[in-house]
């Protein structure tokens, strides 16, 4: 039996035990998961492993602003999964989307701006999408690669699309749609200029015999920015979500102007 003496003391122990606040070192800290894209240089890729480009970079040192306050892991995955991820509610952030609230009502917010980018197309000789709703219905449909999951078609193209004018075809990434059109079996590829002229340089590598002279920037479709998308989901799931994003957005603001120096 304990003593009148030490039951004091054991209460008082307990008592300051759960009344000691956390330092910081202790405190929670949520883990939050970026999905990436992971085949989309030079802005997100993986190669061997680890995650490299200009929006992973700008996020990684937004992120180390954030590390007293929250976890973050970019998490490399294909795009269209991502996004699918996206709209079953199972992720809590996507990078890096263009800003479409209508086709994509289950992403919202949107960071700040990560960059801006053009959308082209490339085509091959004698093929051009310049006005194209005065093409023939009765000539064959031009073939048009994009990238999986994807949403760069302009208005002008969408309609096209709408009356068999042109066929879109979606391709694992920018490399698969460029040996296609190589092989002419594709007419034109859409995706933003910088990562195609980026795949062009990848290829000839690969195949040696390519003749770049072969591809041409045929029009400018969009000019859109890119940004970290989050899920519009505000529930339990995601308690932190706006403080987060707050945060998240003040970083990058930081890490922006120190790079614009």
């Amino acid at each position: 039996m304990l003593s009148p003496i030490i039951i004091p003391l054991i209460l008082m122990l307990i008592t300051s035990v759960i009344s000691f606040p956390a330092t910081a070192d202790t405190a929670f800290k949520p883990r939050v998961t970026i999905l990436v894209d992971d085949s989309y240089p030079p802005y997100s890729y993986e190669s061997n492993g680890y995650l490299y480009g200009i929006y992973i970079e700008q996020v990684r040192l937004a992120a180390r602003k954030l590390s007293e306050h929250y976890q973050v892991t970019l998490e490399a995955i294909p795009w269209k999964r991502g996004v699918a991820a996206m709209e079953n509610g199972e992720a809590f952030a996507l990078l890096p989307p263009y800003i479409h609230k209508d086709k994509r009502p289950y992403i919202w917010p949107y960071s700040v701006s990560l960059g801006a980018e053009d959308v082209v197309a490339f085509c091959n000789p004698g093929i051009t999408l310049n006005n194209i709703l005065q093409r023939s219905p009765q000539r064959p449909p031009i073939n048009i690669g994009i990238n999986s999951g994807f949403l760069i078609l302009d208005k002008e193209l969408n309609s096209a699309k709408n009356q068999g004018l042109i066929k879109i075809w979606e391709n694992k990434d920018t490399l698969t749609n460029i040996k296609k059109l190589s092989k002419f079996r594709l007419d034109c590829y859409v995706n933003d200029r910088l990562s195609t002229l980026m795949g062009f340089d990848s290829v000839k590598k690969e195949i040696q015999t390519l003749d770049m002279k072969q591809f041409k920037e045929d029009r400018i479709v969009l000019s859109r920015t890119a940004h970290i998308g989050y899920t519009k989901d505000n529930g339990d799931k995601f308690p932190y979500k706006y403080d987060f994003i707050q945060k998240m957005d003040e970083a990058l603001l930081t890490v922006q102007a120190q790079m614009n120096k």
